[in-house]
């Protein structure tokens, strides 16, 4: 999985690219296309992808019922193993347990700022900055922000789960 050597628990090296299959519109599909991984900084991490399910959201993109920008990568119920941390990301998930390279995950449909007027009064779906997973234009791999994806970034402010391997 990465670039450098093995990292200290075992996790193969990571490919530096991800494919995905991006959506392009109700008129024009999807293609598979592959975007370039930069190393994980700040308070990010880079998750692989291992299950994504389909989503009525989905469904109702996919139909033209909800409108949402495009390119972009689909999918928001995401089931995947931690292969970097940035060096600012948070370690810890949402029970308190320590997360750790090669970790299985899943997390919330959204990313919040954790600051702004929406999430000081507890409501982190109004956030000014609100990120949605599988509602994003993708333009370079740090966009891979949909589960349709061999990677997926997991953007400071999402609520992670640590999942057992069983």
């Amino acid at each position: 999985m990465i670039d450098d050597d093995r990292n200290c628990s075992g996790v193969e090296r990571l490919n530096r690219t991800s494919k995905a299959a991006v959506f392009h519109g109700i008129d024009r599909g999807f293609n598979i296309e592959s975007f370039d991984l930069e190393k994980a900084t700040g308070k990010e991490i880079l998750v692989e992808v291992l299950a994504c399910t389909i989503c009525g959201s989905d469904i109702h993109t996919l139909k033209g019922r909800r409108k949402e920008p495009t390119p972009s990568i689909l999918g928001h119920e995401i089931i995947g193993r931690i292969a970097e941390f940035g060096d600012e990301a948070h370690r810890i998930d949402a029970r308190g347990v320590v997360l750790q390279i090669g970790d299985r995950i899943t997390w919330s449909l959204a990313a919040s700022c954790n600051e702004c007027f929406f999430c000081k009064r507890d409501l982190p779906q109004k956030c000014l900055q609100l990120l949605k997973y599988g509602h994003s234009v993708v333009q370079s791999g740090k966009d891979l922000l949909g589960g349709m994806s061999e990677y997926c970034w997991v953007k400071p402010g999402t609520t992670i789960v640590k999942l057992s391997d069983q």
